[in-house]
């Protein structure tokens, strides 16, 4: 099991070796999405758009949530933060405005086009901004953090919303058998 990532000594000892790593797995998503496009295709919409508990996002919704957080909250955070001096970001729930935005009407076909396009879209961002910028710190939820520092909680919340979708899939009662996928 590989080490948790102490961002602040990783961006002294070798910050462009961090840039890479932290945009290449930032844009590794969109290889999660489409390897998993496979299995979620033959989903039937009970178990895509249904809630396994009242307050929890559905698999659409997850998905919804990260294309929303990519395209409407992530992007313009890292635009403030490139052009502005001292930014306060202000925290977002994102679970909230996913909620009741529809993407359980939404095919998940066109649900997994769009988180694609906007993670590639964030990640083309990221890989293009100097190094210089991802240095310049930023203020959300009374704690600075740096753009460095940002992107890797962006890939934080991702992983934990990629294991929730994997516990779902894993879950599913997928066979003619209804029993749970083996262990």
């Amino acid at each position: 099991m590989e080490e948790t990532i102490d961002i602040a000594e990783a961006r002294a000892d070798d910050p462009e070796a961090l840039r890479t790593a932290l945009v290449d797995q930032f844009g590794h998503l969109v290889d999660e999405v489409t390897a998993l496009r496979t299995v979620v295709d033959g989903l039937p919409d009970e178990i895509l758009g249904g809630r396994p508990e009242p307050d929890a996002l559905t698999m659409k919704e997850l998905y919804g949530a990260i294309a929303t957080l990519d395209a409407e909250v992530r992007r313009p955070r890292v635009d403030r933060v490139v052009s502005h001096d001292e930014p306060v970001l202000s925290p977002v729930d994102v679970d909230a405005e996913v909620y009741d935005a529809g993407w359980n009407e939404r095919a998940i076909d066109d649900i997994l086009r769009e988180v694609k396009a906007a993670r590639r879209a964030l990640a083309e961002r990221l890989e293009g901004l100097p190094l210089k910028a991802w240095h310049r710190a930023a203020t959300l939820g009374g704690e600075t953090l740096t753009l460095f520092g940002l992107v890797h909680r962006m890939t934080k919340s991702d992983f934990q919303r990629l294991r929730d979708l994997g516990y779902r899939l894993h879950g599913a009662h997928l066979s003619d058998e209804d029993e749970p996928l083996p262990t």
